[in-house]
């Protein structure tokens, strides 16, 4: 995929562009922006074609080296990207700490301070972290159960709770909540598939063996609320039977330590 400018840049004028687009061997995807025939219609090409298209003069590597920040994919768009949720994108969203405006109508921009912490790559794109996109889905007011949904998504184990506390601690009282240790609780209750995950986590790693002995206990595990009487107690079961003090922690741990196991009520 690359741009108009781009190509000039390489020594390719518009008319071979357009000769090359008119033979089919490449496709345009957006004004100035084209892709190959074969990956023009790709997984996420179209979220690719506006990001370059934001800033067509530079080629992506000097893009996130000379300004990691420019233009990051956010919001429900973010979202998509991860592969968490079911929050329909209406529009193709970025953010950058400087103004710009786009004539693309599909194409939405905010500007907001955003540091580098909070911004990674996926799919070859600068895009906010899964923490960062939690707590703007939160900041822009969608349906908290939709949220909590895409939360449930996530993989267990690759969350930065610390992180996303911090993030979520400013926006605790206007939804209700004590704080962002008392909102992520939140978020982990309502989420069926982060129960799910949990389990998982536990059956494939260091507990394993453990956890191999006690199958018996495990549809309590996957098939109740971790909040209900019935999650616990299998997980106090466990622990019980099991007489190892390294795994008591797990069926012990406060509700605000994601390394624990369980989550909590509102």
């Amino acid at each position: 995929m690359l741009t108009t400018q781009q190509a000039l840049r390489r020594g390719v004028s518009r008319l071979a562009l357009s000769r090359l687009a008119g033979q089919g061997v490449i496709e345009r995807l957006a004004h100035g922006v084209y892709a190959t025939a074969e990956g023009a219609f790709g997984k996420n090409s179209a979220l690719k074609a506006a990001w370059l298209s934001l800033d067509p003069h530079r080629f992506a590597f000097e893009r996130m080296e000379d300004d990691p920040a420019g233009f990051t994919v956010t919001h429900r768009s973010a979202a998509e990207l991860w592969g968490i949720g079911q929050l329909i994108p209406d529009k193709i969203e970025f953010v950058s700490t400087s103004r710009k405006r786009t004539r693309r109508e599909e194409v939405r921009l905010r500007r907001r301070a955003i540091t580098s912490d909070d911004i990674t790559i996926v799919e070859g794109l600068p895009c906010t972290t899964i923490e960062r996109t939690i707590a703007d889905l939160i900041d822009s007011h969608e349906d908290l159960s939709l949220v909590a949904d895409a939360f449930g998504d996530t993989t267990f184990g690759k969350v930065d709770f610390d992180r996303l506390r911090a993030l979520l601690d400013p926006l605790a009282h206007r939804n209700g909540y004590e704080n962002g240790s008392d909102f992520v609780r939140f978020l982990m209750s309502d989420s069926v598939e982060f129960e799910r995950s949990v389990v998982a986590s536990m059956l494939s790693g260091p507990l394993k063996p453990l956890m191999d002995s006690f199958r018996p206990q495990l549809p309590h595990l996957v098939l109740n609320p971790p909040s209900s009487p019935a999650f616990k107690k299998a997980m106090a079961d466990i622990a019980k039977q099991a007489s190892l003090e390294e795994f008591r922690p797990l069926a012990q741990a406060p509700l605000d330590n994601p390394k624990g196991a369980q989550r909590g009520d509102r």
